[in-house]
């Protein structure tokens, strides 16, 4: 059986046995545990009300950590909401330093406190909560291995094997002064192949890849993308070694960020789901949709002034959402790719020139191609190569124009330090809504003659 129709049964079994109020606790405790903690969140989502109380019951403290690391943002709120203070307390224990912050941060000042004092391992989560959430001080984690340049790699394997590490820690080892400056780094294969008395300071690699705390999370997943790390060390102005921020946090980071522009282009509010409470999408999406329809009162207006052109020529009005909404599609994908580029550090402002000329010769050809399908089909139902050439021009205009503000609009969001991903559709969709019908119908007022 493969091992997800294995988990699917266990998962069944468990569901049963709640659902039948079992008594035999040793059972489906032992059962809960033969589960990993991914598939304990899934089961653990599938439950009733009820039926999660007799789950979470199941669970000791490092158990329910391990569930509360594994739970969807939503469940992990709901939980820690009604969690008893001192237990929850006792469950952090059991969490890294920045998972533990990261759960923490869902409490009143008051409660956050309250916790904290009953930690034993407080010292290492209140240093991470002075830090903003989004930044590589509220990312990192206090779990680090630090060995004194002094050391052996003999004496340096010794006291691996009685510290124990985390996988996640133990990969790279941090060489610190005495008063804890970060002087270089050392990979573990680098210690396990070295002769047992070589000295670490001989052995570690000087030239330290680290970003001070208030370095934004975007920064710190580009840094650890481009150099291939699985940690990268966060130290002070007098590089004191803080912390260190892990692979898997930045996997997080890039899944949230890429989500946050995905949504923000589309207008959504960052924190939707597609299970939310109604009342939390109506406050997120309304406000888009509301300005949305005032902007197209903008292109209903612009339509109104050309009011005498399309009575006298009725034609221009087929061809009207055809060039608004291939600029608008235009302008959306070049708006796309800037702002992912943007997101990545492809590109920065001293490369304006160089993509607006892109986009004027990507117009140009793109434009010609559309115009002239454009401009055949007005052709063929019309028979008036007048009515062609108004057709041919708005579209090749339109999207020459539209391809180039998409771009523009992200890259001039970033000068001004706002997001770009607030280049929406909205608003670049009014914009070649607008300047389409202008060129549609103001050639054809133009030409008017020649259209009737």
């Amino acid at each position: 059986m493969a091992p997800e129709q294995e988990v699917q049964v266990l998962v069944k079994q468990l569901e049963e046995a709640l659902a039948n109020d079992s008594s035999q606790v040793e059972e489906l405790s032992s059962l809960v545990s033969s589960l990993h903690p991914a598939d304990q969140a899934e089961l653990y989502c599938r439950l009733s009300p009820a039926q999660r109380e007799a789950f979470l019951a199941l669970l000791n403290a490092e158990g329910l950590a391990r569930l509360l690391e594994h739970l969807p943002e939503e469940e992990v709120e709901e939980l820690v909401a009604r969690m008893p203070r001192e237990t929850l307390a006792r469950v952090l224990d059991h969490m890294e330093s920045d998972e533990a912050a990261y759960i923490i941060r869902y409490l009143p000042p008051a409660d956050a406190a309250r916790v904290l004092a009953n930690m034993r391992t407080a010292a290492d989560v209140a240093p991470i909560l002075q830090h903003a959430e989004d930044t590589a001080g509220g990312l990192m984690t206090r779990g680090y291995v630090a060995l004194h340049p002094d050391m052996t790699v003999q004496e340096a394997i010794a006291y691996l094997r009685l510290h124990q590490p985390f996988a996640q820690e133990g990969y790279y080892l941090y060489v610190l002064d005495g008063a804890n400056r970060l002087q270089g780094v050392v990979n573990l294969r680098q210690l396990i192949i070295a002769n047992p008395g070589t000295t670490i300071s001989q052995l570690m690699t000087r030239d330290v890849i680290s970003v001070p705390p208030e370095t934004d999370q975007e920064e710190v997943a580009r840094l650890m993308q481009r150099y291939r790390l699985r940690a990268l060390p966060v130290v002070d102005e007098k590089g004191v070694l803080l912390g260190i921020v892990t692979a898997d946090d930045v996997l997080d980071v890039v899944t949230e960020e890429a989500t946050e522009d995905l949504y923000r282009l589309a207008g959504v509010g960052v924190e939707e789901r597609a299970l939310s409470p109604l009342r939390e999408s109506l406050k997120r999406r309304i406000p888009h949709l509301v300005v949305n329809l005032l902007t197209a009162f903008l292109s209903g207006l612009t339509v109104s002034a050309f009011e005498g052109t399309v009575a006298q020529a009725a034609a221009l009005a087929v061809f009207m959402p055809i060039i608004a909404g291939h600029g608008g599609n235009t302008g959306t994908q070049a708006a796309t790719v800037v702002v992912r580029s943007l997101a990545l550090g492809d590109i920065r402002p001293a490369d304006t020139a160089r993509i607006v000329a892109k986009e004027v010769s990507f117009g140009l050809v793109h434009g010609a191609l559309a115009g002239t399908l454009a401009a055949a089909l007005a052709l063929a139902l019309y028979q008036n190569p007048w009515l062609a050439a108004v057709v041919f021009g708005a579209m090749v205009g339109n999207v020459l124009v539209a391809g180039v503000v998409g771009a523009l609009i992200p890259l001039v969001l970033q000068a001004f330090k706002i997001d770009p991903a607030l280049a929406s559709s909205i608003w670049l969709t009014t914009f070649t809504d607008v300047m389409g019908f202008l060129m549609l119908l103001g050639a054809g007022t133009l030409l008017v003659d020649h259209l009737t």
